[in-house]
């Protein structure tokens, strides 16, 4: 396996201040999603490899930033920090070592910046969130806050981006994962004060929020639960064409993703109403297997190019 410092020269990262701000970002990502640092380790290809470390890395940060605190301290630390990546997306230049290197990578892949700019908007938005009222709400929230966050990993694929039945796989994929995060994180984004299932899904079953806020077991819950896994099983099932639109130096990173996210939604499935008593992982026995299936695969093929 290659190691840090010849990835980073495969990825065109030769400046050595530059190249301590991708070991920065690397760190950032691995501290805050391990999990998913080392199947990027593992499966990505060395030329791409540094990339998407940093745009893991820059979601990170962000999202440390608009989550972290009390709101009227997050505020202008977001404020902050907004007016520093968007000023960053014109001048190439930043105070913060990992935004430096997402910048860099931005220009170095030729990634859209509108995917940067709405995924900066929506989050602003988020900050002052409330509920999805209805459906439409959530497919809006998807196209203006989760698509544009997978699409700064995605498209680092294909310098400039990719076309537009690529965009429309990942649309589906980016909607399968957020509503089995909705499911995942229900617990801890009840205890938060916050509830992302559609409001008129409640209704439809028959469900109230205090119903999820005590863990009831009832089958109005079953059914809101069972609805939206449906839901979330037909986005990801849909959303396996992807791999036929994933450059080789990514797909055994893409099929780990896909893989896991149906595994961990059949393990939601088969918990049932207790998604609204504890929060729903992947495990440890299953995405091990996955990873060292992928790793096997690429030692047992060429190498792969980026």
């Amino acid at each position: 396996m290659p190691s840090w410092d010849r990835r980073l020269t495969a990825a065109g990262v030769r400046d050595r201040a530059l190249r301590a701000d991708y070991s920065t970002a690397a760190r950032v990502f691995a501290r805050r999603i391990l999990a998913h640092y080392a199947a990027v380790r593992l499966l990505v290809a060395p030329a791409l490899h540094p990339h998407v470390v940093a745009a893991y890395a820059f979601l990170a940060r962000t999202d440390d930033l608009a989550d972290q605190g009390p709101l009227h301290e997050r505020l202008p630390r977001w404020r902050a920090w907004a007016e520093q990546v968007t000023v960053g997306l014109e001048s190439g230049r930043a105070d913060d070592p990992v935004l430096r290197a997402f910048l860099h990578t931005v220009a170095a892949r030729r990634l859209p910046h509108h995917w940067v700019h709405t995924y900066l908007k929506a989050t602003t938005e988020e900050l002052h969130f409330t509920g999805h009222a209805t459906e439409a709400d959530l497919q809006r929230y998807v196209d203006n806050l989760a698509l544009p966050a997978l699409m700064l990993i995605e498209d680092l694929q294909y310098e400039g981006g990719g076309d537009e039945v690529f965009r429309s796989r990942c649309r589906s994929f980016a909607e399968g994962l957020q509503r089995l995060d909705f499911l995942t994180d229900l617990t801890d984004d009840l205890a938060e004060g916050r509830l992302y299932l559609p409001q008129e899904d409640l209704d439809r079953s028959g469900v109230t929020r205090a119903d999820l806020e005590q863990g009831q077991d009832t089958p109005a819950v079953r059914e809101l639960v069972a609805l939206t896994c449906r839901r979330t099983r037909k986005s990801l099932t849909d959303s396996r064409a992807l791999l036929d639109s994933t450059v080789p130096g990514f797909r055994p990173l893409q099929r780990a993703l896909l893989d896991l996210a149906e595994h961990q939604l059949a393990r939601v499935e088969s918990t049932g109403t207790s998604v609204t008593r504890r929060a729903v992982g992947y495990g440890i026995r299953v995405p091990v297997a996955v990873l060292l299936r992928e790793r096997r695969q690429l030692k047992g093929s060429a190498p792969l190019d980026g």
